[in-house]
């Protein structure tokens, strides 16, 4: 069947579909505009009691993200409850960054910076007034004909999280998922800055850092395993970079960037060193391990963080071995 219309909101198409819902172009009459439309599908197993007990959770995050007021945020302008949960956002006419990648590839450091800086910038404003996204992916970051990243989807990981009778370690997009996420442990602004670092790596590796066939195989490999350095993907990807992206990418919280705009700027600081001559690419992952805490010794003090980061982890392997 189709919908014709949901609220006040006149539906014109859809024009997405995932896990969480369906998205439609629909019109609001009132403020004569078009406007993104969001349902929120709720388990059908749960009874009266629960999902009434979810859809006013579901308000009170949607009034949480609905705070946000940021260029480089969809902005949620209203949310209801008909058949099922909705959410009505801005209207964003452009692509997503999956979709630009796809046609792209790989990104150079200077062509990619106007988009990992927008999101970095949407990330640490949500962060400093307290919302997590918990599900940032190249699918939630919408390009604008501007060039402009917008990151959607904040606060509906969460309300999906809430209304899902599975565990929250399952919830998201396992590719760009944290360990802790994984786990099912707490959750901050780290677990966001892990999912940037997977984007980034993405785009200039050209491949995700925990690619596998299964779910299953990818959140093991989240958890247990080192990415390779995206150099390796790369080549023309200096030793600092791997430094910086697998720094993002640690394991523990404690030892990520805190913001996501100091993952930028480090990015741009390791870009702007001098490409070292050696070429480690031929070399196994352990030679190349060496040779990236060789290179990032010399660097300034972000870049030896990253040292210290990769020493630990070269240490941990041995010890798994």
């Amino acid at each position: 069947m189709t919908v014709k219309k949901i609220s006040r909101y006149e539906i014109e198409k859809e024009i997405g579909r995932g896990a969480m819902g369906v998205v439609y172009l629909a019109h609001d009459p009132i403020i004569n505009r078009d406007v993104a439309l969001k349902t929120i599908d709720i388990a059908n197993s749960l009874d009266t009691a629960r999902r009434d007990e979810l859809t006013k959770r579901m308000l009170v995050e949607v009034r949480s993200a609905g705070r946000l007021n940021h260029q480089n945020i969809v902005t949620i302008y209203d949310y209801g409850e008909e058949t099922l949960p909705f959410v009505v956002m801005e209207l964003v006419e452009g692509e997503s960054l999956e979709s630009l990648r796809k046609k792209k590839q790989k990104f150079g450091v200077e062509e990619v910076y106007p988009i990992i800086d927008g999101v970095a910038n949407g990330i640490d404003y949500a962060h400093s007034m307290g919302v997590v996204h918990r599900d940032i992916k190249p699918d939630n970051i919408l390009i604008t004909k501007e060039y402009v990243p917008k990151i959607t989807d904040f606060g509906i990981a969460r309300m999906l999280d809430a209304s899902s009778t599975q565990d929250s370690a399952i919830i998201g997009s396992p590719s760009f998922m944290s360990p802790e996420q994984i786990l099912g442990g707490h959750v901050d602004g780290a677990t966001d800055i892990f999912s940037f670092g997977i984007i980034l790596y993405y785009l200039l590796a050209g491949e995700k850092p925990f690619a596998a066939n299964t779910p299953h195989a990818v959140t093991y490999k989240i958890l247990n395993e080192e990415p390779r350095p995206p150099s390796f993907y790369n080549p023309s990807l200096t030793l600092h970079i791997d430094g910086v992206l697998l720094k993002t990418l640690s394991k523990d919280p404690n030892e990520r960037y805190k913001k996501a705009a100091d993952v930028v700027e480090s990015l741009v600081r390791a870009h702007a060193r001098k490409k070292d001559r050696t070429d480690p690419r031929g070399e196994d992952l352990t030679s190349v391990k060496r040779n990236v805490l060789s290179e990032i010794s010399n660097v300034d003090t972000i870049m030896e963080e990253a040292t210290s980061n990769f020493r630990r982890h070269h240490f941990n392997k041995k010890q798994k071995r």
